[in-house]
């Protein structure tokens, strides 16, 4: 989740880590918010939809958290040690593949409430979401628990008593292990373009049938087309590169200015976008919003849900 190496003077340095710092602590502040109103409304923790997107505001709350930091430590005068930037480094990484199946999991909750919506009580409750999301963190370790693997196999001891640059690329450099991260992302982005895919082919179909309720089912194909919008951009991250390198083949005098920008775009911008307009979309968590933000108190212990799918 690290920008390119790009030795910048104090000026530009400053200039960028004051950004990335200041980006993160609003984002941080917004979706604390957000997560003070679930938590605050006991009604929120017994909805599987409400369960499913708090586990995405607070896994990017810990993106964030984990970016800003590893951005900082690229500035920082002295390397750091191996465990240290491993456990910043994979973690970050799980955090990242657990976006997309986190969305995967909401649109399945919605084609259940619009399809079947005569199960959608029994099948969709506050303790499977709260299990989906335990099996998620767990297929999103696995190919950080394979790249440890492989380091302790390949690498020599005296290489976990160094300190390095805290790079992904100086963590998981052998052949092997870029495999296992390109097969990991790309299996888990087609199992996830399939099933939006697939909720959203249902859900159209169970619209034009519908003679009546065809608000509801509207509003359940509009959110499924929003997590595709997210999911496009968690793979800009994979885009950008390329199209960074021909850019700046074109134009070196971007060097120092086009990596950021895409830094923002890409690891920064994403974590606001998404929950915020999920919560503003939701009339039950709306009202609550503006006065979390305010730091004020909930005026209302309970809340009658929503019609918003």
């Amino acid at each position: 989740m690290n920008t390119t190496i790009i030795l910048d003077d104090f000026k530009d340095a400053l200039s960028k880590n004051l950004t990335v710092v200041l980006c993160g602590l609003f984002i941080l502040y917004v979706n604390g918010a957000l997560m003070r109103v679930y938590f605050t409304v006991p009604s929120f923790t017994q909805e599987a939809r409400y369960v499913l997107y708090i586990f995405l505001v607070f896994n990017d709350m810990m993106m964030v958290a984990l970016t800003v930091v590893l951005h900082v430590l690229t500035y920082k005068p002295r390397f750091i040690s191996v465990p240290v930037c491993y456990i910043l480094v994979s973690t970050s990484d799980t955090a990242y593949r657990n976006t997309p199946l986190i969305l995967a999991g909401m649109a399945l909750e919605r084609y259940v409430a619009v399809c079947l919506p005569l199960h959608h009580g029994r099948v969709c409750t506050a303790g499977r979401a709260r299990h989906f999301n335990a099996a998620v963190w767990w297929v999103s370790s696995i190919p950080s628990l394979a790249h440890l693997f492989l380091s302790l196999s390949e690498r020599p001891p005296s290489f976990y008593t160094s300190d390095i640059m805290c790079y992904s690329r100086n963590i998981f450099s052998s052949p092997r292990q870029q495999v296992i991260g390109a097969a990991g992302s790309g299996i888990c982005m087609a199992f996830v373009w399939v099933t939006l895919v697939y909720t959203y082919a249902r859900v159209l179909c169970a619209a034009r049938a519908a003679s009546s309720n065809k608000g509801q089912i509207q509003k359940a194909q509009n959110t499924i087309l929003l997590h595709a919008a997210q999911l496009l951009l968690c793979m800009l991250s994979y885009v950008v590169p390329v199209f960074e390198n021909y850019v700046l083949m074109m134009f070196p005098l971007l060097r120092n200015r086009l990596p950021f920008g895409n830094f923002l775009v890409t690891n920064l911008l994403p974590r606001i976008l998404s929950p915020l307009i999920y919560g503003i979309r939701d009339q039950a968590f709306r009202t609550h919003i503006k006065r979390a933000l305010l730091c004020q108190g909930s005026t209302r212990s309970t809340v009658i849900f929503s019609k918003r799918t």
